[in-house]
């Protein structure tokens, strides 16, 4: 069993971000850490001027995304959240990437819709991927079935550890469907947004195979100006 697994067995009872205060969910001292997001702009998750009467973004002018028609995020990657993050993936802790799973933004379908992970990577270390748990939270919130609808190609590097361009170019034909066609309306889950590279591609590849509107829903935003 991994180690940190075994940690989560024998301390079920502990906030999974502080590890002193009593949990399993977020203690309200954590809680209040958490970074949200100040009106994140729907075409790239970015935050907006403060002002409710200003609802241009500064950073994609409205451009958006590519192959992505809305980008919703509520929390901010910093502070409190990286190191929760850091507790889901790194160290592979259950009881954080549930705590994840509860953090996701609220969503309002009236539609058909598809909710589709970002697949892991091959060879990726054992424990629950953040991602998938993700989507699974999102398609239990919203009713709507949850579908694996996308694969691997090959490893890639990590894309922390790349530019901007070299995000962009490590990602292209990452992805490949696993059906021939896909349904009309899918909604893509990830744990974070930095450049958008990763997500880009992966909506460009469910287009090629007959989506015609893709959305993307992610955990936490970084604020690195990216366009």
């Amino acid at each position: 069993m991994h180690f940190s697994s075994l940690f989560d067995l024998l301390l079920p009872s502990v906030c999974p971000l502080c590890l002193v205060s009593r949990g399993p969910d977020l203690c309200p001292a954590c809680r209040e850490e958490l970074p949200e997001l100040t009106r994140p702009c729907p075409d790239c998750g970015l935050p907006r001027p403060s002002s409710a009467n200003d609802d241009h973004c500064h950073h994609c002018a409205g451009k958006g995304l590519p192959h992505l028609a809305q980008v919703t995020v509520r929390w901010a990657y910093a502070g409190a959240l990286v190191r929760l993050v850091g507790n889901a993936k790194a160290a592979g802790r259950p009881a954080a990437v549930r705590v994840c799973a509860t953090l996701m933004p609220i969503l309002e379908v009236d539609h058909p819709v598809v909710i589709v992970p970002i697949p892991p990577s091959p060879g990726r270390r054992p424990g629950p991927h953040l991602g998938t748990a993700l989507a699974r939270a999102v398609a239990t919130q919203t009713r709507r079935p949850l579908a694996q609808l996308l694969t691997t190609t090959r490893l890639a590097q990590e894309q922390h550890q790349l530019t901007v361009r070299q995000r962009a170019l490590n990602v292209v034909d990452l992805f490949r469907t696993t059906r021939a066609r896909v349904p009309p309306a899918v909604i893509l889950v990830d744990d974070l947004l930095t450049s958008g590279a990763t997500a880009a591609a992966a909506a460009r590849t469910l287009r090629a195979a007959g989506a015609r509107r893709v959305e993307l829903v992610v955990l936490a935003r970084t604020l690195k100006k990216i366009f």
